[in-house]
């Protein structure tokens, strides 16, 4: 299996997202998987024109001379595709979306219909990589998560594929933080975003269990509110 991973935080390597994905890979190729680990951040990706010269001009290639030509070589060529990023404002943060609008070239400008009779582009290529879903976010609920969920389900949709796994982890600043004591804490969700990486390796899917503990706060609710809370306090007494 090969899986990509795409990941769309503006922090980069120091970034949440970051140890989410390296953990979730580290297990996989514990399984034998061929992985890779795209930082979008130190890529160059423009914005989409919107020319449609990808469907007229130069059918299935970005008339855009970027680093995402050897990107979506690189998702199409996956058997699974990890997409990656921190919740900005309800949904996907502006590197990421760029990255989206610009897989366009993957598909075919004319319409067809899907199985329920609604409208979307062919397909261009033969088969598309699954998907699985994993995003964080600073906010203790995990209902912040509907916009994103939504918003990939039917990307699925337009691109023939479909969204085998969504990971959504509330409180992921935790994960960066230096003090000793959020580590026990860090290093379980970890732990269990290898097993879920294995899982996917090996079933296509994760367990119940998995799922339990990947749902599972790092902290309780009223702890990790509170906390935050606090913490903005500190920081701004200081700062005036």
């Amino acid at each position: 299996m090969r899986i990509a991973a795409f990941n769309g935080s503006p922090k980069g390597r120091s970034s949440a997202t970051y140890l989410l994905v390296e953990a979730f890979l580290e297990g996989a190729s514990g399984k034998n998987a061929e992985v890779v680990h795209h930082v979008l951040s130190e890529k160059d990706i423009s914005h989409c024109k919107g020319c449609f010269g990808c469907w007229l001009r130069t059918p299935g290639r970005c008339v855009i001379k970027d680093d995402m030509r050897e990107l979506t070589k690189e998702l199409i060529t996956a058997d699974l595709a990890v997409l990656a990023f921190p919740l900005y404002v309800d949904d996907v943060p502006g590197l990421m979306k760029d990255f989206l609008d610009r897989l366009i070239p993957l598909l075919d400008p004319h319409f067809e219909r899907d199985p329920q009779g609604e409208s979307r582009h062919v397909r261009r290529y033969e088969s598309y990589p699954r998907l699985v879903i994993i995003s964080n976010c600073g906010f203790p609920e995990r209902s912040h998560f509907q916009v994103v969920s939504h918003h990939f389900r039917r990307i699925a949709r337009n691109m023939h594929t479909d969204v085998l796994e969504e990971i959504y982890l509330c409180g992921g600043g935790m994960l960066t933080m230096p003090s000793p004591l959020a580590a026990p804490f860090k290093n379980r969700y970890l732990r269990a975003m290898k097993r879920a990486g294995r899982e996917m390796c090996e079933k296509g899917v994760l367990t119940e269990r998995t799922r339990k503990a990947l749902k599972r706060p790092l902290i309780p609710e009223r702890l990790y509110f509170e906390g935050v809370n606090r913490g903005f306090d500190s920081i701004l007494s200081h700062s005036k």
